[in-house]
């Protein structure tokens, strides 16, 4: 196929779906040539036995409750997936920070400071129950935050 037939039978595709609005491609050489006489002659047969698609394509409720079923399903899966993450990461941390607490109270022990040690609790007695309501507020807008966006 040569460089003429290729430029027409792209010009008869476009004008076959309606991306021109006349017929703009080189007549005499379609009739002349076999090659692109078959191609158009195969595009007009299958223009006759396949009636176009509207364009306001309609689907069937069967089949828009079946996909709305399983965007539902994807959804479900990726919460899933993200409260499993969310769980293992706490799961992570608990451990994280009770090592750290264990090791700084070890070497309160080791040097031999006993009544820092006791001071240092009755700060965490103190100080702990206020930071947990504040690491909750700040995990709940983080959450929302990102809910907002859909991610």
């Amino acid at each position: 196929m040569d460089s003429k037939c290729r430029e027409t039978q792209y010009k008869i595709l476009d004008w076959f779906y309606e991306e021109e609005g006349t017929k703009n491609w080189d007549a005499d050489h379609v009739q002349q040539c076999r090659e692109c006489g078959n191609y158009y002659n195969k595009l007009l047969k299958i223009e006759k036995d396949l009636p176009r698609i509207p364009l306001e394509f309609q689907a069937s409720e069967s089949f828009t409750r079946a996909l709305e079923d399983q965007v539902r399903k994807e959804r479900i899966r990726v919460e899933e997936k993200k409260e499993k993450r969310s769980f293992l990461k706490d799961l992570g941390a608990f451990p994280a920070v009770a090592l750290f607490l264990l090791t700084a109270m070890g070497s309160l022990f080791y040097y031999d400071v006993g009544p820092s040690f006791i001071q240092v609790q009755l700060a965490g007695l103190l100080i702990f129950p206020l930071i947990v309501p504040i690491l909750g507020a700040f995990e709940k807008k983080r959450r929302q935050g990102r809910d907002s966006y859909g991610s």
